[in-house]
């Protein structure tokens, strides 16, 4: 093949590329704009017209990329809950004593939740404006996420470093606790997102210490 050819079967693939970066960038954009609407007003009370307006776009803009509003709130969770997946992963492979693992996925977990406080609200809130296929599939991914995180505490537990308490009662406490600073913690907070993530790994791996 010469290298006029060459060039002409590369320019498609550069404009597929493009026009994907260009999807994507968009898409982020939308998911962006829902996330801060429906956080504050709430999902039934925003409409297209909303997003759209939210960020400059006409409404055909965001139904060419997204079909409705239901596809948005969707986004959104599966956005949220890859986010965690992969925390939980990097965590989990990073290796070290289960009171340092366990300590890092507090920290990853409430600081999450601290730094997307609009994810967070969502995903807490409104779960029930999904359908019920998405609504299994989030059920799904959450009980692996905590099975993960159980299993690591049991772990812990038959190492004699956590209470033999059942691992499952133990994370939903640890969890719930993560997930709550969505309710208060604002930017303008005393104490930063970081600190307060420190804090809550010092005081909740206490919680569950035996010694």
């Amino acid at each position: 093949m010469d290298m006029e050819a060459q060039r002409d079967t590369a320019k498609p693939n550069i404009r597929g590329k493009i026009k994907q970066q260009k999807t994507e960038l968009i898409q982020e954009e939308i998911l962006d704009a829902a996330s801060r609407l429906i956080a504050a007003r709430g999902f039934r009370a925003v409409t297209v017209d909303d997003i759209s307006a939210e960020m400059g776009f006409t409404k055909s803009i965001v139904y060419y990329y997204m079909k409705n509003k239901n596809e948005i709130l969707w986004r959104i969770f599966e956005k949220i809950d890859d986010t965690y997946a992969k925390g939980l992963a990097e965590v989990l492979e990073s290796g070290g004593s289960v009171t340092e693992v366990l300590a890092r996925i507090v920290k990853m977990h409430s600081l999450n939740v601290m730094s997307r406080s609009a994810w967070a609200t969502i995903y807490n809130r409104d779960e029930n404006e999904l359908n019920d296929e998405q609504r299994e599939v989030v059920t799904a991914n959450r009980r692996k996420y905590n099975k993960q995180i159980q299993d690591l505490y049991a772990r812990g537990v038959k190492e004699g470093i956590f209470r033999d308490v059942p691992p499952f009662i133990a994370v939903s406490c640890i969890i719930g606790a993560c997930n709550w600073p969505y309710t208060w913690f604002k930017p303008t907070f005393t104490h930063s997102a970081e600190e307060v993530a420190s804090v809550f790994a010092d005081q909740l791996i206490q919680g569950v210490a035996l010694k």
